[in-house]
């Protein structure tokens, strides 16, 4: 069964619709944030995210730095797939999102 890693604990939100798409684990505590250098912060989130396959998925909660760095080691971890769950405010309910980095820069380069 997949993943769902969560970017940051989240205390006031429920994310239990997330648990649908698979066991909800957090990457860091609500507590945790980037100050002057990222270098703690991106060994923290390496070490949580070292079994992230292109089966899993990110929620992103706080800090959006944090949320750059766990995408950016989730890409690398899957060379460039990515599954997001993001928030559907009408349907209170997540869906999913795909992307995929390096489809994104061949379309790029075509286009230019």
């Amino acid at each position: 069964m997949p993943t769902v890693y969560i970017t940051q604990e989240v205390e006031r939100w429920d994310i239990f619709p997330a648990r649908k798409f698979g066991d909800v684990k957090a990457i860091l505590p609500s507590t945790a944030q980037v100050v002057l250098s990222a270098a703690p912060t991106l060994r923290k989130i390496r070490r949580a995210l070292k079994d992230f396959t292109n089966e899993d998925y990110l929620l992103m909660s706080g800090d959006p730095i944090i949320m750059g760095l766990c995408m950016m080691v989730a890409t690398d971890l899957t060379q460039g797939q990515l599954r997001l769950l993001k928030w559907d405010k009408r349907e209170k309910d997540y869906y999913e999102v795909l992307v995929d980095y390096h489809d994104m820069i061949k379309e790029e380069s075509i286009n230019d």
